[in-house]
């Protein structure tokens, strides 16, 4: 007797396994950066492209560069260039046994061009888990400074490069905006009515330079202009940085961020965000005007919109001024505008069309993959409910043979 209900036992814990389904969704975290702050032109650097807490059995990812500040050096397998965008498609290939969690999924190298300033990269992925169901996850943005390669005498001592540019530029408080760049000469803060002063670090590209300094002392409520001065050492040439200084007892007022920055079918770079304030976009040779939506933080600012109309062949510079409710300070957002030439729209289709036609060939492989892989999955649903009966029928043989020898039936 004992022997049969052992056997019973074993029989309902392989029903249990066969049948039971366990389904774990990890706290979705995705992790873009690189391995330099700061690089110089002509260098090499790497971004790297982490995940944590998910389990992911196919992505796609959309990766938005600076294509005139950098240049896309090597990544990995399934991947694809449109002018400045990557795209990479992963899937996994064994059915289940090689999903990623907890790990680097993508490394991608790129080179400074000659042409210095802050290169941004927009991360915009799409992951699936072993269900094909999507798995939330947020967009990833970061930024590099790109610097002018520091040109050395023959003894590597001493900077000759004539630089009038700032390499570093820093303030006593936190808060200035944006982050520092030496190509940004403009930049914004707002202090409360405790700060009479402001102690200005900064620091010339050129040692031989010489930095005047003036407006950071004696500090009044309201606004105020601090002066950074580059000189350079045979003072032929002079770079000025602005900071715009807002003292304050009621921040609210001096609010001048802007909550939506946006132009009409057409896509900024990098995404909006509001500390950000210079973007790019590139348009078709027969957009002549741009529909630009602009909205502040605080509703009782005010928005001035200059540029915009009238595009020419080429850049087009357009000042988004947000001015705050107090009427006096500011914060100017500027869009770099490339309005194409006929010529370069023809490229523009034709390379548009050559990458469309080889990611709908990689999309069309990974949909038969997938179709294959449900029809592998539905043989082994059947297979298991053919053992699922097979179980219940042993069960109820086992089940009458103890009925019949208990009641000697």
């Amino acid at each position: 007797m004992r022997k049969i209900y052992l056997i019973i036992f074993m029989l309902i814990i392989i029903f249990i396994i066969i049948t039971n389904l366990n389904v774990c969704m990890g706290k979705d975290n995705l992790i873009l950066k690189s391995d330099r702050e700061n690089v110089e032109v002509g260098e090499n650097f790497k971004i790297y492209i982490n995940i944590d807490d998910i389990k992911i059995a196919s992505y796609m990812l959309n990766i938005y560069f600076d294509s005139d500040k950098l240049e896309y050096i090597s990544g990995p397998d399934n991947t694809n260039i449109i002018e400045n965008r990557i795209i990479n498609i992963w899937y996994d290939e064994t059915g289940g046994n090689g999903l990623k969690t907890n790990q680097e999924i993508a490394v991608f190298e790129f080179k400074a061009k000659e042409k210095s300033g802050i290169a941004s990269f927009n991360l915009i992925g799409e992951f699936f888990d072993e269900n094909a169901n999507i798995i939330d996850v947020n967009n990833c943005h970061i930024q590099v400074n790109i610097n002018e390669k520091i040109q050395n005498t023959t003894n590597n001592n001493i900077n000759d490069s004539g630089s009038t540019k700032l390499s570093i530029l820093r303030l006593n408080k936190e808060g200035i905006i944006p982050e520092f760049s030496p190509d940004v000469y403009e930049y914004y803060f707002i202090t409360d009515l405790s700060t009479n002063s402001l102690e200005i670090t900064a620091i010339p590209e050129d040692e031989n330079a010489k930095i005047e300094i003036s407006g950071n002392q004696d500090l009044k409520e309201g606004y105020n202009k601090v002066a950074i001065n580059v000189i350079s050492e045979d003072k032929s040439k002079k770079e000025k940085y602005i900071i715009n200084v807002t003292k304050t007892g009621n921040k609210e007022v001096a609010n001048a961020n802007l909550e939506i920055l946006a132009i009409e079918n057409v896509m900024m770079e990098p995404l909006f965000d509001t500390n950000i304030l210079n973007y790019k976009v590139n348009v078709a040779n027969n957009m002549e005007k741009l529909n630009i939506f602009a909205v502040p933080e605080n509703e009782t600012g005010k928005v001035e919109i200059i540029g915009g109309e009238n595009l020419q062949i080429g850049d087009n510079e357009i000042i988004v001024n947000s001015i705050a409710p107090n009427g006096f300070t500011n914060k100017k957002y500027k869009i770099l505008v490339h309005r194409r030439s006929s010529e370069e729209d023809i490229k523009y289709e034709e390379e548009k069309e050559i990458e469309s036609e080889k990611l709908n060939a990689i999309l069309e492989e990974k949909e038969t993959d997938n179709k294959e892989e449900k029809n592998i999955e539905n043989i082994k649903n059947n297979k298991n409910n053919n053992y699922t009966a097979i179980i219940f029928l042993i069960l109820s043989i086992v089940i009458r043979i103890i009925i019949l020898k208990k009641y000697k039936i």
